[in-house]
């Protein structure tokens, strides 16, 4: 083959590479997810307050009121 030939060619194939990137794949849910709630805690002692039990939703949001207080700027 001539240069000019093989260059025509690598051209070609390096244009494909690029151009078969671009493609966009389908972002489709295989299945459904279902979360758990914000109150039903964590199994890792790290992640939760002493002496509080999972499941307890009155005093999760009781906790929750007392973290946003210590975020607002006003309160400080």
């Amino acid at each position: 083959m001539k240069a000019g030939a093989v260059l025509a060619v690598a051209v070609g194939v390096g244009a494909a590479l690029c151009v078969s990137g671009c493609g966009e794949q389908p972002q489709t849910a295989t299945q459904r997810k279902v979360d758990a709630t914000a109150y039903s805690g964590s199994t890792v002692s790290g992640f939760t307050e002493p002496g509080w039990k999972a499941g307890d939703k009155i005093s999760w949001e009781s906790q929750m009121r007392e973290r946003n207080k210590g975020q607002n700027e006003y309160g400080r």
